[in-house]
């Protein structure tokens, strides 16, 4: 835990600036006042904003950018058990219990076992919650193993669940809740919209007023410390330059996404980007004027995280710098430091989740994995979250896939298959052709990759071993699950964070620490912060330990509606 960061320090990296104190609240020059305030408008504001005014508070919500977040740009997936109305009407029978034992696992105790607990028995409610708001399930399942569902399907294991060792201690069920949307998009990212545009017209309707392309600098406290309100930039809305900003900024942030950063040609598309971005930024600098609004209830941040600061991350998180940014350029951090600029204290912000998605195609998961030195370390079957964990924590960020012909050709055959999105099929169809080693022998391909040809084929015939049934997998995995590296020529895929053509997307988990009844910020001391609330990747929440597919977007619900019920009350 660390409080040391503030306004002006070394590695503040940030626009964020020192709180405002007024020995008046009631006598400060307000623009605009609500009860609540939410700062930062994807899936933790939006469910903030929604339980709020549900709740008979007015409220605004301000976002950077157009709104949405990074929930808005994901694949849409919510995770969610116990007995879901999704999960009934596909014949899965699941339970609060089961879902509990299996997250005790993943959460490693970042949160508390009451408070995860709570989280898995208001699951149903929470899928409940979506629904009568508008957002829209499909009880269709994929049954195997697979990173993301194919077309058609909307329920699957999103976790390691199905991974044999994980499957003794709890009952595996389908809890990746995708939401479903009428669009043919063929890309997981931006299928979120189908879970965030419901609720953002659900919270229209109830009266919730969102400030677009607003950058919160500042919090504003009253003499005994309570938060009151905020200080912001904005383009007047009734200017011609309003518009002209928008236009360049949603450029800035299509070249942004378009490429990894280490893909042939992201030189250019990221060239453009801040093109765009220089434009945008200057003519906001024009144009732009303060706005100060209160909050008599409480101000939520729920700003994202910090992966989109590269100085920040490089900093908190240096092993994850070579990773390629998931997420939306909103995530600079701001909130957190908007946090810590009152006090407020972090954790965990060296944490950052890796993914490593090798499956679909499966046959690149019957493989065997090994590190920089040769050794195995992980069943590879296992969702890319704790692949790309165990990866880059422990191994110094090296792996490779090691296959043999046949198996080679095997997968050659499964990327034909219509199951597969172009973003599962490309980065492999990459890595097979060009992020590879090929040798007639294991001892010529070890010195190709620089590992310990002595381990490398020793780890070799343990596996295979494990395969025939010769003797038990060291990492707990299924037979089934494996393919036998026996016959020549065999191949090595570089699967580390480095590797140029098979990028490892990160995103941040640590955030400001909260009060897990409440979402209020804590101090170091563990003293809340009167009026401040964090949710999301702002705040530490069920997801900060490690990521599964959807378990930050229902962090972001769950934590958001939290800190919404504690200011109502």
């Amino acid at each position: 835990m660390s409080t040391t960061q503030k306004p002006g320090s070394e590695h503040w990296y940030s626009n964020v600036e020192a709180p405002e104190v007024l020995a008046d609240a009631s006598a400060g020059r307000w623009d605009e006042s609500a009860d609540f305030v939410v700062v930062g408008y994807g899936g933790a504001g939006v469910s903030a904003a929604i339980e709020a005014a549900e709740r008979g508070l007015s409220v605004i919500a301000l976002d950077r950018y157009e709104g949405g977040g990074s929930t808005a740009l994901n694949g849409g997936i919510v995770y969610a058990g116990g007995g879901t109305s999704v999960q009934r009407q596909a014949g899965v029978e699941d339970s609060a219990e089961a879902m509990f034992q299996y997250l005790l696992g993943e959460t490693q105790g970042v949160v508390s076992d009451t408070t995860l607990r709570d989280f898995c028995e208001g699951s149903v409610a929470m899928i409940d919650w979506l629904t009568a708001r508008g957002v829209r399930f499909d009880p269709t399942v994929y049954a195997k193993k697979t990173s993301y569902p194919p077309p058609g399907y909307h329920l699957y294991h999103s976790d390691s669940s199905l991974c044999a060792a994980r499957a003794a201690v709890a009952k595996p069920a389908p809890r990746g809740h995708k939401v479903y949307s009428d669009s043919n998009v063929k890309a997981a990212t931006g299928f979120g919209n189908a879970l965030t545009d419901p609720l953002r017209a659900a919270a229209e309707r109830l009266g919730v007023k969102l400030h677009r392309h607003s950058e919160v600098r500042r919090l504003i406290t009253d003499a005994s410390g309570r938060v009151v309100g905020v200080s912001l930039w904005q383009i007047p809305t009734d200017s011609p330059a309003y518009a002209e900003y928008a236009r360049l900024q949603a450029q800035a942030t299509k070249y942004l996404l378009m490429l990894p950063p280490a893909f042939p040609m992201a030189g250019l598309t990221m060239g453009l980007s801040r093109r765009y971005a220089a434009k945008a930024a200057k003519l906001e600098a024009k144009h732009r004027v303060e706005r100060r609004i209160q909050a008599r209830k409480g101000v939520c941040l729920s700003a994202g995280g910090f992966v989109f600061n590269p100085d920040m991350v490089a900093h908190h998180a240096p092993k994850y710098r070579q990773g390629m940014p998931l997420g939306n350029p909103g995530d600079d951090g701001s909130g957190i430091r908007l946090g810590q600029s009152v006090g407020g204290a972090v954790d965990r912000m060296q944490h950052m989740s890796a993914w490593r998605f090798v499956s679909p195609p499966s046959g690149m998961s019957w493989g065997m994995m090994v590190d920089g030195n040769g050794r195995r370390f992980i069943d590879e079957t296992s969702y890319g979250a704790a692949v790309g964990y165990e990866m880059v924590e422990h191994r110094g960020g090296q792996a490779w896939i090691v296959l043999d012909a046949k198996l080679y050709a095997e997968i050659q055959k499964q990327l034909k298959s219509g199951e597969l999105y172009p973003f599962q099929r490309d980065p492999a169809k990459l890595a097979l052709l060009f992020a590879r080693k090929k040798a007639a022998t294991l001892d010529a391909l070890a010195e190709k990759c620089g590992l310990d040809a002595a381990t490398l084929k020793g780890e070799v015939e343990a596996y295979n071993r494990a395969v025939a049934g010769k003797a038990p997998d060291a990492f707990g995995k299924s037979p089934n699950d494996a393919w036998a590296i026996s016959a020549g020529p065999f191949y090595a895929l570089d699967i580390s964070i480095k590797s140029k053509l098979f990028p490892l997307p990160i995103l941040s988990l640590g955030g400001l620490v909260v009060d897990e009844q409440t979402g209020a910020v804590q101090r170091g001391d563990g003293a809340a912060i009167p009026g401040l609330y964090a949710a999301g990747r702002n705040a530490i929440g069920i997801c900060s330990h490690l990521y599964v597919s959807g378990l930050s977007a229902a962090d972001c619900i769950y934590s958001g509606r939290r800190a919404a019920v504690a200011a109502s009350s």
